[in-house]
């Protein structure tokens, strides 16, 4: 008896360990640009996106669709993107929105004051790299920045959806927290000093419109 509750110890105490040692494993760096050599397109790992209807579902690949190639792979949860309401199924089959970004930037229509580069907006032939700009050159990067740093931006939007009337326009595709729409950089020290500071107006322009003033707040 003794033997064998010594045994059970002891494998719990290896199954402790290799459940620690798991947890505690830093995260491989990720490459979209190598995967992309090994795949014919986008949806060949991320199979839900073009079937997705709502925000909140997770099109991150299924561990699975990984073990073809990998002995051992761990997905992190889909991170939030901040847009409420989003329809993949709906997007996808209208192609690459990038030689409208493009066309918008020449303009000087563009609401963002960093847009993708020419070169990031010429390559994207779909409607993946159309919206997530520069994915097919990202390399050797945790896979939390790999998605996060190319979510489409705002602007990126509003080139197609170009009727800003806030705050109506904005529950189009988020949903209102209690302390309402606000970026996080309008704090209380932003609301005292804006008009004295060196304020970059091009992202104002995002949630305000073009035509802003000062009295539009005030």
């Amino acid at each position: 008896m003794a033997h064998h509750l010594q045994k059970v110890i002891t494998l719990s105490f290896a199954l402790g360990l290799a459940v620690a040692s798991a947890a505690a494993a830093p995260k491989r760096p990720f490459s979209h640009k190598y995967h992309l050599t090994q795949v014919a397109q986008c949806e060949s790992c991320h199979t839900l996106a073009t079937d997705s209807t709502k925000a909140e579902d997770s099109l991150m690949p299924h561990e699975s669709a990984c073990a073809t190639c990998h002995d051992e792979v761990r997905i992190s949860p889909a991170r939030p993107t901040g847009v409420q309401k989003f329809n993949h199924a709906k997007h996808v089959p209208m192609g690459s929105a990038a030689p409208l970004i493009a066309a918008a930037i020449k303009s000087k229509s563009y609401l963002g004051a960093r847009p993708a580069s020419p070169a990031e907006l010429a390559a994207a032939k779909d409607a993946c790299t159309g919206c997530h700009h520069g994915i097919a050159e990202s390399e050797n990067v945790p896979v939390e920045k790999a998605t996060k740093a190319h979510f489409p931006a705002m602007a990126d939007c509003l080139v197609c959806h170009n009727k800003i009337n806030p705050p109506d326009s904005c529950a189009k595709c988020h949903v209102a927290p209690a302390a309402g729409f606000k970026p996080t950089t309008h704090d209380a020290v932003f609301s005292d000093n804006h008009a004295t500071k060196n304020v970059d107006k091009t992202e104002c322009a995002t949630c305000h419109g073009r035509k802003f003033t000062c009295k539009g707040c005030h």
